[in-house]
C-alpha cells in the first residue's frame, strides 16, 4: 500500500481497538463492572481503574485477562493510582480556581489569563489519555516519565492527539448520556484505545519495546 491510500495512523488506532475490544467485549463488560463498583467505594477507584489499563495493555499485546487478574493489577498498582489521582485532583483545582478567580475580575486583560489556563486544563485532560498506558508500558514504572512522555506525545503529534481527545470525549459523553450498558462498556473502549495509541506512538518513535 503506498503511503498516499495509507489509512490515518489515528484511524488505524482506532480500528485496532476497536476490533480487539469487540472480539474480548463480554469480559471487558464484567471488567467495566467491576472497575464501576470500585469507584462507588472512592478508595478503590484508581487502582482498578489502573488494573483496567494493565489488561488494555495486556490485549494490545494480544493477552486476554480475566477478573483475577484485575484485583491482582489493582493491588500492585496501588499506591502509584492514588498518586496520580492526587496529581489530577491538585491539577484541576488549581486550575479551575484560576479560571474563576481571573473570570471575576472581569478586566481585558484577565480573560486572556482565563483563557491560558482553559488551555492549560485542555492539554492536561489530553495527557491523561496517554499518561496511565505510558505507565503501563514502562519496565521501571514513573508517573513522572509516563507524565513527560503523555506531554511530548501531544507536543510532537497534536493532529493526532486531538483526533484521540475527540473520540475518546465521544464515547465518555455517550456513556453519561445513556447510562447504561455504555458507561459499562464505552470506558473500557477508550482504555484499550489509549493502550493502542502508545504502543503505536512508540513504535512511530522507534521505541517498540518496554523501557
Amino acid at each position: 500500500m503506498t503511503s498516499s491510500t495509507r489509512k490515518p495512523a489515528s484511524l488505524h488506532v482506532i480500528w485496532q481497538a476497536l476490533k480487539t475490544w469487540y472480539d474480548d467485549w463480554f469480559n471487558l463488560f464484567i471488567l467495566n463492572f467491576l472497575v464501576d463498583i470500585g469507584w462507588l467505594t472512592i478508595i478503590l477507584g484508581p487502582p482498578m481503574l489502573f488494573g483496567l489499563y494493565e489488561i488494555g495493555n495486556e490485549l494490545a499485546h494480544g493477552r486476554s485477562n480475566g477478573a483475577g487478574e484485575l484485583l491482582q493489577s489493582a493491588k500492585r498498582h496501588f499506591l502509584a493510582s492514588w498518586q496520580w489521582a492526587i496529581i489530577n485532583i491538585v491539577a484541576d483545582v488549581v486550575i479551575v480556581v484560576n479560571m474563576v478567580f481571573y473570570w471575576q475580575l472581569g478586566k481585558s486583560w484577565s480573560i486572556i489569563l482565563v483563557s491560558i489556563f482553559l488551555f492549560l486544563g485542555l492539554f492536561w485532560l489530553t495527557m491523561q489519555f496517554y499518561a496511565i498506558p505510558y505507565y503501563m508500558e514502562q519496565t521501571t514504572k514513573s508517573l513522572k516519565v509516563a507524565f513527560k512522555n503523555a506531554a511530548l506525545t501531544i507536543l510532537g503529534a497534536p493532529g493526532y492527539a486531538l483526533v484521540m481527545f475527540l473520540y475518546a470525549a465521544f464515547w465518555m459523553m455517550v456513556s453519561f448520556i445513556f447510562i447504561l450498558p455504555l458507561i459499562l462498556a464505552a470506558p473500557s473502549l477508550v482504555v484499550v484505545t489509549g493502550d493502542y495509541a502508545v504502543i503505536e506512538r512508540l513504535q512511530e518513535f522507534g521505541i517498540s519495546d518496554k523501557g
